[in-house]
Parts: structure tokens; C-alpha cells; sequence
């Protein structure tokens, strides 16, 4: 498992490249630690952000509050080699920067506030997909930023590489206790084929999100391009063919020049030059321009669906709620059930309890209400199971001549694929003669009937009359099959479905 960052060893030695956009945007990263008489300063007012975006004529960067109680900041400078160089950024120099930024105060101001500068690094902002997930020989795996490497705009980088581990653990359990050869083949393909999708789908949200930081630098008439246009004419004829040590001056002297407007900013009195950058950054910000960091429809909703993403995203579209979907790929809805009596019996450890007033029950510590999100990981804890577990979701209610037939078809199947599966029965409401529940089945009530409208919603079935449907569950929470069946067809479907589902997965 090659989890060894965006310079990864493993990566380069097996010859996978990366894909995109290698330079977006070369940085200093300036890691520093405020005393506590300037940190009880900068933390004074309870609503402390964690962003702070700093405009001024001796500073343009971004302030990264970590910790602001402990004093650890770091703050993002841009880096425009080879006109400028690690000389432009010795720690003097950013010291003076870091003071600017921090209201405008320099040390003899200070008094008994001060800071302790603890890194000064450069680093290449990137947006990067590996080709290939997986070496010829299938036995390395990219993880993490091996396999990706998106602007810091966020945190895409980390929550995709979190999602990339919870893929690939299930799958390499059941690798490991496999004798499969096929499945030695297949899991690492199927891993790759469900994530990169979702990396390239976050590389171009990160890039949509980093945009979306410059549009406040446009509004102080900071454009991003003329940097980059000034260095395209400084590395050409004719003005390459002067020295470098030149051409840096050169830089050096226009960057000042452009950056000498935002005094105006901090000036006493007003100007016009000043009415128009607020009236501008006002705009954007009613507008709803700000930077956002929440994004439900991707954190919670991405899935794992056939062609799901191969439509160009709308930016304007980028915040948008989730919205739970019973569909192959998605991962299971949040839906309050109760787990029947006769079912509390397996044991009470191991669910994931809710604490809910919107269901009432005679006698409360009878009720158990759980959460149907993560299902397969409450069954495994459940049932003492040791290794990933799929889920089995029977929804309706079974007649007892099937549940016989049933079990030994899932037990064919998962003892052919060697892939452990557990049933669950979820009826819409709790059975009238308990003795026609077995004590050996997990039963789970939905008195709302939540599952059956989001099924609905799927197909062309409707809620009303709650018929037989079967869902597949992975071990990670995402569905890999969802189908409604023929009343009376349920123990001949469930063969070809289990399969079907399991098959789809692994």
C-alpha cells in the first residue's frame, strides 16, 4: 500500500504518472507560533475564523489558523521563482511580512507580543490524478495523496485520501481470507475503478474552489494572470536575453508598484480607489462569493455509480444539500429503524443507539432505534463477525416456507465467493404474532417507511403498498444492488440477486 505522499517513491518507481495540472501555483509556506500575549490578542473576539485573507502593499497571502489558543498559523505566500528566490524570504524578511499581515504592527511595536518563526518552505500548488491506481503487476496500491494532489481550498486532499482508505480496507480483508484467485485480481481493479472517478471529480472542485479565493484579489485589482504574464515576458525574447539577476530586479520592482494601490486601504482618508475595492468586495460577498467550505452534495453524497461522472459539473451547483438516494453506488440513507425484540436478543452491543423522542414505546428500555447508515458494520459488531460483512436488506414480510430456502441460498453464494453475508428483514411495521419472526433473523421496523419511498423514488413501484424489495450493502455503507421483487418470487430471485450484488463489488 503506497501511502507515501504526492512525491510518492513507490509511485515514480513503478512508472505512473500523474495527470492534470502539475504547477497552478508556487507558495512559501511560513509555519509560526504566537506567543500567548499575541495569541489572547489575535483570539480576543469569540468568532474567530479559520481563514483569514490578507491584502495590503506589503503583504498578499493567506493566514491558516491551526490553533489559534496554542499560536500555531501558518501563512501561504506567493512564489514566483526563478524571478524571486528563497532569499526574497529569509526569516527577517518574513517576520516584517508576518507583522503586516497581523494589523501592521513591527517588532518595536510588538511590546510583549512576538511569534517564533519554525519553518520557511517552498511548495507547487498542484491538481493531480494518478493514471493508474494499481501497478501492472497488481500488487501496489496508490492511497492518499500518492494517488492525488488537489489545492488546499477544502480540504478535498484529506477527506478523499479518509475515503480511499475505507474502500480499500474491506476489500483487502476479504482479499486475505480469499482463495479466490479471480477476486485477487479484481478487488484492486474494482477499488480503482470506484475512486479515481472520485478524484478527478474533486481535483476539478478544489481547482472551481481555489478560483473562488481570487475573486477578492480581482476585486482589490489583484489579477492572478498578471504575475504569470510577467513572467511568460521576463523568460522571453527579448527580455530573456538580459541577465537573470536583472530580470529579478525587474520583478521585484513591478510586483511593489502593483501592490502600492491597497495603501489606500489602510489610509485615514478616503479615496476613490478605495470606495471601489470595498464597494467590489461588498458585492461579492452579498452575492454569496465567499469561500465555501461545505459541500454535502459531494462529501456525503458522492457515490460509486456506473457513468456518474461523466458530466461536466456546474459550478453554481457545487453547494448544493444532499439528497439520500436508494440507488446502486450511494451510500445508505440515515433512517431511524427499530430493532424488533425478538432481534435485541443477538445483543445490544454493537449498534449504532440513537436517542430519538419521535418514536413511542410502552416500555422504553425495550426499544433500541438505530441508524440504517452503516448497517454492515453494526451487524459485524452484532454478530461477532471478524472479518467485513455485506448486508442482505429484505424489505417486506417473508413468508416462514421461504426463510428456509433463502439461507441456503445465501449461504451457497457466500460460501462460493467466500464473502460473508448477513439478512436483514425490514417490515413497515412490528409483527403481530411474534412466533412468525425467527430468532435467528435480524428484524427491523420502519414505521415510516422511509426505505419504500426512496425505492420509490428510484422506480416506477410505488410506496403505498410496501411490497418485497432486496438491497445489497457493502461493508463500507454504499449499495451494490437495489431491486423490488414479485411477491411469491422471493427465494428463487435471491440467488441471482446476492450474486448479482456481490458480484458488482468484489
Amino acid at each position: 500500500i503506497a501511502a507515501d505522499g504526492v512525491h510518492s517513491f513507490a509511485r515514480r518507481s513503478f512508472g505512473i504518472p500523474m495527470m492534470g495540472q502539475n504547477t497552478m501555483q508556487n507558495l512559501i509556506n511560513v509555519h509560526f507560533r504566537t506567543n500567548s500575549h499575541l495569541s489572547k490578542m489575535l483570539m480576543k473576539d469569540s468568532d474567530q475564523a479559520m481563514l483569514h485573507f490578507v491584502y495590503n502593499s506589503q503583504l498578499v497571502g493567506a493566514f491558516v489558523c491551526h490553533d489559534g489558543r496554542k499560536g500555531e498559523w501558518v501563512l501561504q505566500i506567493p512564489f514566483f521563482p526563478p524571478y524571486q528566490t528563497m532569499d526574497d524570504f529569509s526569516i527577517g524578511k518574513v517576520r516584517e511580512m508576518v507583522w503586516a499581515g497581523l494589523g501592521g504592527m513591527d517588532s518595536n511595536e510588538a511590546n510583549e507580543c512576538d511569534f517564533d518563526v519554525l519553518s520557511i518552505r517552498p511548495w507547487t500548488m498542484s491538481s493531480l490524478v494518478a493514471q493508474s491506481y494499481v501497478n501492472k503487476s497488481n500488487n501496489m496500491v496508490l492511497v492518499g495523496d500518492a494517488a492525488h494532489a488537489f489545492p488546499p481550498a477544502g480540504g478535498f486532499g484529506m477527506n478523499t485520501g479518509l475515503q480511499d482508505s475505507h474502500n480499500l480496507a474491506w476489500r483487502l480483508a476479504l482479499l486475505l481470507r480469499s482463495s479466490n484467485h479471480h477476486m485477487a485480481s479484481s478487488v484492486l481493479t474494482k477499488y480503482e475503478s470506484d475512486r479515481k472517478p472520485i478524484a478527478t471529480q474533486n481535483a476539478a472542485l478544489s481547482v472551481r474552489n481555489y478560483n473562488r479565493t481570487l475573486r477578492i484579489a480581482k476585486a482589490c485589482y489583484l489579477d492572478a494572470q498578471h504575475p504569470a504574464l510577467l513572467t511568460t515576458v521576463l523568460g522571453s525574447p527579448p527580455m530573456s536575453l538580459l541577465p537573470l539577476e536583472t530580470r529579478q530586479v525587474m520583478f521585484r520592482r513591478l510586483v511593489r508598484v502593483a501592490m502600492m494601490p491597497l495603501a489606500s486601504l489602510t489610509s485615514l482618508n478616503s479615496s476613490l480607489h478605495a470606495n471601489h475595492i470595498e464597494r467590489n468586495v461588498q458585492s461579492i460577498l452579498e452575492s454569496g462569493g465567499s469561500l465555501p467550505l461545505v459541500f454535502p452534495k459531494y462529501e456525503i453524497g458522492f457515490s460509486y455509480e456506473h457513468g456518474a461522472h461523466s458530466k461536466k459539473e456546474d459550478a453554481s451547483n457545487d453547494t448544493k444539500g444532499y439528497c439520500p438516494r436508494m440507488r446502486v453506488g450511494h451510500r445508505l440513507p440515515h433512517t431511524i429503524l427499530e430493532v424488533w425484540n425478538s432481534s435485541i436478543s443477538h445483543a445490544r452491543d454493537g449498534w449504532s443507539v440513537l436517542e430519538t423522542t419521535s418514536h413511542e414505546a410502552e416500555d422504553p428500555s425495550d426499544s433500541l432505534f438505530i441508524t440504517l447508515t452503516d448497517i454492515s458494520s453494526q451487524l459485524r459488531k452484532v454478530l461477532s463477525y471478524d472479518t467485513p460483512v455485506f448486508t442482505l436488506l429484505v424489505l417486506g414480510a417473508l413468508p416462514a416456507s421461504s426463510l428456509t430456502s433463502m439461507r441456503q441460498a445465501i449461504d451457497k453464494v457466500s460460501n462460493k465467493m467466500n464473502t460473508p453475508l448477513i439478512m436483514a428483514n425490514i417490515l413497515p411495521e412490528a409483527p403481530s404474532d411474534e412466533d412468525n419472526v425467527s430468532e435467528n433473523n435480524i428484524t427491523l421496523i420502519d414505521s415510516q417507511r422511509v426505505i419504500w419511498k426512496l425505492m420509490s423514488e428510484e422506480s416506477s413501484d410505488t410506496a403505498d403498498n410496501p411490497c418485497n424489495a432486496m438491497v445489497i450493502v457493502r461493508p463500507d455503507g454504499h449499495i451494490s444492488s437495489a431491486e423490488f421483487v414479485e411477491k411469491g418470487t422471493i427465494s428463487t430471485a435471491v440467488e441471482k440477486i446476492i450474486s448479482k450484488g456481490l458480484e458488482s463489488a468484489v
